[in-house]
């Protein structure tokens, strides 16, 4: 809805008279005027909202309405309420209804999706926003100066995870889907993508009794950059989850399904070396393209030319060389060259061949890139970097297993662009 614009203009006016017969009496410095404007349009908004919301209660509920069992319920009383919104908190009055199968409401409250005592869903979403963004009580500090509005930290923990359950929710609604054969079969008539990207990996944040892994997974398009011919990570999508692999693994599919992963002409998973991601790839998406991450798979070499008793530059050009091998999926080559070093070196080169042996297959860098396949997981690292560390393992945070999890989620929300989507689900969490 828009507003009338000769009544803003009509307002605006009023001030500007006001502030007229001000200027003419006193000298008024910009700041002042600036700070005065809005606490005055704040307050405007917060008792026009709240003498709204009962004009749209009058107008559109009666002396009875419909119960959900059937029969009709009589109103009561008009009672008040407060719910904090971003003009701050704000009264108003709606229909209370009893029916007589014992059932009592509030069809204001229902229609509009208010909660009385808590934030309207505008400001559910500011406050979560700055949930998943720094600690609720640092958060408290900033809703504070942004929107000069008391709120405890408490409330923003309240918000940000019942957003977190609204995604919860919406994820475990694709896992049902994913787990339907009816489901399953009617999507089959719908195209699937040309190809679809997957990454995996996980990063520990600090609960209460232990540290957890958080796993990830990053759904992704890959595109060439604007202006370039370089490839890049495009419509990134991140769902996380604290549950073992077992577990994990449902999200995985119902994600996937969700993203037709499974339908896509081809599906390239890039992740690190680590055993229970290539499982759980093999077990639900057994045809997909593997490869490991480049960059993941060149950091062994580094460790192995620290080791060496060379000069830098002997050790630069080493690094240089060994990684051109690698670039061309010449493995072999880099195996062969290592294995000469391991007397000398020992443990780094018996990591990298336990690794480069396991991930033959996955690590053909030059048939991969014939047929343009991205080579890089930066977004799933990119992603547990933002979920985890930036968020979860902030100084002191000690987590409960729930609290993690649903902040995290939340997190993931806003990471995957579908942050309004989300904070605007209607359901009563």
């Amino acid at each position: 809805m828009k507003f009338n614009t000769e009544t803003i203009q009509k307002i605006e006016q009023l001030m500007v008279t006001d502030f007229a017969k001000q200027v003419e009496r006193e000298e008024i410095k910009a700041e002042e005027l600036e700070q005065a404007l809005r606490s005055s349009l704040q307050r405007i908004g917060r008792n026009s909202y709240g003498e709204m919301l009962s004009l749209m209660d009058k107008q559109q509920n009666g002396v009875e309405a419909d119960c959900k069992c059937g029969k009709r319920g009589k109103r009561v009383s008009r009672r008040e309420a407060q719910v904090l919104s971003v003009f701050g908190w704000t009264s108003y009055r709606r229909s209370y209804y009893r029916c007589p199968c014992g059932r009592r409401w509030v069809a204001l409250d229902e229609e509009q999706g208010l909660r009385a005592g808590q934030a309207t869903q505008e400001m559910s979403s500011l406050l979560g926003l700055a949930g998943i963004t720094v600690s609720f009580e640092e958060a408290k500090r900033q809703i504070e100066q942004y929107l000069q509005v008391e709120v405890c930290a408490n409330t923003i923990r309240r918000e940000t995870q019942r957003i977190g359950t609204k995604q919860a929710v919406r994820e475990q609604v694709w896992i049902d889907r994913s787990q339907d054969i009816a489901y399953l079969q009617e999507r089959e008539r719908q195209p699937g993508p040309k190809r679809k990207y997957g990454s995996i990996d996980g990063a520990f944040a600090p609960l209460e009794e232990e540290w957890r892994e958080a796993k990830t997974i990053s759904w992704y398009d890959v595109g060439p950059r604007y202006g370039s011919e370089e490839l890049r990570a495009q419509k990134i999508a991140y769902y996380t989850s604290l549950e073992p692999a077992d577990a994990f693994g449902e999200l995985l599919w119902g994600t996937g399904v969700y993203h037709q992963a499974d339908q896509a002409a081809e599906l390239i998973f890039i992740c690190d070396g680590a055993a229970w991601i290539w499982k759980l790839i093999e077990q639900y998406f057994p045809n997909a393209v593997q490869i490991v991450d480049w960059y993941h798979a060149s950091q062994y070499l580094f460790a192995v030319a620290e080791a060496l008793p060379f000069s830098k530059t002997q050790k630069d050009e080493w690094i240089t060389e060994m990684k051109a091998l690698l670039w061309d999926g010449q493995v072999e080559d880099v195996l062969r060259e290592c294995r000469a070093h391991l007397q000398r070196v020992g443990e780094p080169v018996k990591r990298l061949i336990s690794y480069y042996t396991n991930n033959l297959e996955r690590m053909r860098y030059a048939d991969f890139r014939a047929k343009g396949y991205f080579i890089g997981s930066g977004t799933v690292e990119s992603g547990c970097k933002q979920i985890v560390t930036m968020r979860l393992k902030r100084s002191g945070a000690r987590w409960t297993h729930q609290g993690a999890a649903l902040t995290a989620k939340a997190r993931t929300a806003w990471l995957s662009g579908s942050w309004q989507e989300v904070t605007h689900l209607p359901l009563a969490v």
